[in-house]
């Protein structure tokens, strides 16, 4: 599977494209879209550069390697993509919220508001893991200070710990690919609302 293709996007773009020089509206929600499916696409692009990089650890770690700069190298590449794919994850949460905002309330029937509520906890597990790894990682009674462990899936876990407490501590798990397939299906089941919702959902009409 090409894991940067998410067709169900591109089929909604491409009703949108004929639109756009009729009203502002579908340009504002063609950009959003396109602006989407970019950082959809950097996300895709970071979890593949962790799993590249864990491929390279397969089996032997340091004996894959012939020097330990270049161990030390594949291994920070394997946390530092994990985190960097938070950050794409998060920022296609914000373009599919200012969307959703965007969406009337009278519009908002009971069927849109139960895919809301089913992916909620999930949506604010992302963007706390995302604030506390990459947005925030200073803050004094969270201060995220060292990666700790990973796994041939792609898991990374980094420690937290309160400066004001420094006995207290905790683990942030990361599951990038995990959670790219969960925005994948997430992004899919918004566009099938949205082209309900906007009326697009037979052939469109110019």
């Amino acid at each position: 599977m090409d894991d940067y293709k998410l067709e169900s996007l591109a089929n909604l773009i491409d009703k949108l494209r004929p639109l756009i020089d009729k009203e502002k509206i579908w340009m504002v929600r063609y950009l959003r879209l396109q602006a989407l499916f970019v950082y959809f696409q950097y996300a895709v692009a970071s979890v593949r550069i962790q799993e590249e990089n864990i491929k390279k650890m397969e089996g032997g770690q340091h004996k894959n390697f012939s020097t330990h700069a270049e161990y030390a190298d594949c291994l920070l590449k394997l946390y530092s993509s994990a985190v960097t794919a938070y950050s794409n994850l998060r920022t296609c949460l914000r373009f599919s919220m200012t969307v959703i905002d965007s969406i009337s309330k009278s519009d908002r029937d009971g069927e849109f508001n139960n895919f809301r509520n089913q992916y909620d906890l999930w949506c604010r597990d992302i963007v706390d893991k995302r604030d506390r790894i990459a947005a925030h990682p200073e803050e004094e009674a969270g201060i995220v200070w060292k990666s700790n462990m990973w796994s041939d899936n792609g898991q990374v876990k980094f420690r937290v710990i309160n400066l004001h407490i420094p006995s207290t501590g905790r683990q942030i798990t990361l599951k990038p690919r995990k959670d790219l397939e969960k925005l994948r299906e997430y992004i899919s089941q918004l566009l099938l609302h949205l082209a309900r919702i906007w009326k697009l959902t037979g052939q469109q009409k110019n």
